[in-house]
């Protein structure tokens, strides 16, 4: 009967055989799944075994070391500055780089839930992760301020600062036609342009009508000025009162009934016989406040139209709010 001890040397060099061929056995898989998104299972099993690998290292190292009856204070040293070390999603932001508009994370192994936080704040300030030969997270638009937000531990959640869901394609086509579509003679405004998903809807109706715009975020406004046939008018919609339009289409902001604010401005500037289309929440078909209860009063005496909207068609956009669709004809 072989030892206890033997039959431990055989496990430690039959462990190896694995081992040795785990490197080339993920190379050969893909780090996304069949929907091209990241294989966050696959990249999390990684994760969890070189931590693990890692652990069970040093635990062999401590007891290699009692049965040598070796203090090894270099390793208990480093032990203690490693767990004292704290890679909490603020530390980890602190020691990414900013290489040609691609944030990488820093070279260092952190748990599974230090990686999945961090990646969280990311994702919050646009960003997505690219595996091959980029490896970090890249960006729809030129990443440097909200980099530096995220660098001094910052939360830079873009669609909770400025309320900002872009709006589908199919969606933004039913809007226009809900408008009553759009010709060259229009005067046409987007008062919260985004990323300008309802202007490229307005434009594949009527790719030579020039459409005027506001928009709040930086980062937005920089990829709406690549367009052609817009002019960017401001920041704010909500605080300029000039110029009348003949098709207003917007996706307005919906927190603290914005929405229902930007509907009657924007009424404000459209000219007589123009058309508004405009997506808002549902609150304010229900809610009891004074302010819902006279917008429902006041969608009457202009013969608004509503359009529901089918729940979950902004879920790729970040939010299941029900929405619905506001027509006025002036």
């Amino acid at each position: 009967m072989k030892s206890r001890k033997k039959n431990l040397i055989e496990a430690l060099h039959g462990s190896f055989m694995f081992v040795d061929n785990l490197p080339d056995l993920i190379s050969k898989e893909s780090i996304y799944d069949e929907n091209g998104i990241v294989d966050s299972e696959f990249l999390s099993a990684i994760l969890e075994w070189m931590s693990k690998m890692s652990e069970v290292s040093n635990k062999v190292s401590e007891s290699l070391g009692k049965l040598l009856g070796i203090d090894d204070t270099v390793n208990e040293k480093k032990k203690q500055s490693d767990e004292g070390k704290k890679w909490d999603v603020e530390e980890i932001l602190k020691h990414c780089t900013l290489e040609s508009n691609v944030l990488k994370l820093p070279a260092v192994q952190f748990n599974k839930k230090s990686y999945a936080e961090a990646k969280k704040w990311i994702e919050e300030a646009g960003g997505s992760w690219q595996g091959g030969k980029i490896q970090g997270f890249t960006f729809p638009f030129n990443p440097e301020r909200v980099f530096s937000i995220l660098k001094e531990g910052k939360r830079c959640d873009l669609q909770k600062d400025f309320q900002f869901f872009e709006t589908p394609a199919d969606i933004a086509d039913w809007l226009v036609m809900l408008a009553g579509g759009i010709h060259e003679t229009d005067t046409v405004l987007e008062p919260s342009a985004g990323r300008g998903a309802l202007i490229k809807a307005i434009h594949r109706a009527c790719p030579s009508v020039k459409v005027e715009c506001y928009e709040l975020m930086p980062e937005n406004k920089e990829l709406l000025l690549s367009l052609d046939n817009i002019v960017l008018l401001g920041d704010d919609f909500t605080k300029d009162f000039s110029g009348k339009y003949t098709k207003i289409i917007a996706n307005p902001p919906f927190s603290g009934n914005q929405d229902i604010d930007h509907v009657r401005l924007m009424y404000d500037r459209l000219k007589e016989g123009g058309t508004l289309a405009a997506i808002t929440s549902q609150h304010w078909k229900f809610a009891s406040e004074k302010k819902c209860v006279d917008f429902r009063e006041w969608l009457e005496e202009v013969h608004g139209e509503v359009f529901e909207i089918g729940s979950g068609e902004f879920k790729e956009s970040g939010t299941t709010v029900s929405t619905m669709a506001v027509v006025i004809h002036k």
